[in-house]
């Protein structure tokens, strides 16, 4: 698709405005997918957690998960799919570190101490998707989001996969354009990948809900329970109309 020429601040906002009034038309009924999943993230954000520091960092690193899931939908519905990677990059990283910290509560003073030049910090956290995949028998929910992890990380960089196909040259004049937006070649592909930052951004919430929420939610927990049970069948439901191939 040929890059809509930018003339401006102002112009580019309203294209992303006028994007995310487009896309939530396009979507339909499909759109309230969003409103499930957050309805489902907030209503655990209400879960008060014992008196227990081991609990406050992880607890910490789920509210930035949810608050990525926000920036990478609104960036998606603004046809920012890049921007989704990197805010679902963002998300696994903090779970994966949150995951590892309430398996090993023991280093959360070592994790918060970065700059202290420590070795085993360097080992443990520099890369925390690696220390979670050298040690994947003691971390099986993190199973399937260290591949996603990698391919969001191929955005968050620049990867030529990442980059390359956003730039065109105007041969004729020999100028560089820059396509601003991630246009899919129709709404359905748009769906395809609708489905696939949804489907990971719910992943991204199990494993808080398995390893530290669901065992402090008290009254709660069934409410919670039935919420995540609807949304496995609305989601698969989405994923086999709209599969990635």
């Amino acid at each position: 698709m040929s890059p809509k020429i930018i003339r401006g601040f102002e112009h580019f906002l309203a294209i992303e405005d006028e994007n995310v009034s487009k896309n939530i038309e396009m979507l339909e009924n499909d759109y309230a997918l969003i409103l499930d999943l957050d309805n489902i993230y907030s209503s655990c954000v209400t879960i008060t957690l014992p008196d227990d520091e081991n609990l406050m960092i992880p607890a910490f690193l789920y509210l930035i998960s949810h608050q990525e899931f926000y920036y990478g939908m609104a960036s998606f519905l603004r046809i920012h799919k890049t921007q989704s990677y990197r805010s679902l990059r963002v998300a696994l990283d903090s779970t994966f570190t949150a995951y590892y910290l309430l398996k090993y509560p023991d280093d959360i003073e070592l994790y918060l101490n970065k700059n202290t030049n420590s070795p085993q910090w360097e080992k443990v956290f520099r890369n925390i998707k690696v220390t979670i995949r050298n040690n994947l028998n003691q971390f099986p929910s993190a199973a399937g989001l260290l591949q996603v992890h990698d391919l969001c990380s191929k955005f968050a960089h620049a990867d030529p996969a990442g980059i390359l196909h956003k730039y065109f040259m105007d041969r004729e004049r020999n100028i560089l354009h820059v396509n601003y937006f991630d246009y899919e070649n129709s709404p359905h592909d748009y769906k395809k990948w609708f489905a696939f930052f949804l489907f990971y951004f719910f992943r991204v919430f199990l494993v808080y809900w398995n390893e530290m929420l669901k065992k402090n939610a008290g009254g709660m927990k069934q409410e919670i329970t039935y919420l995540i049970k609807d949304y496995k069948d609305k989601i698969k439901e989405l994923r086999g109309t709209y599969p990635l191939r």
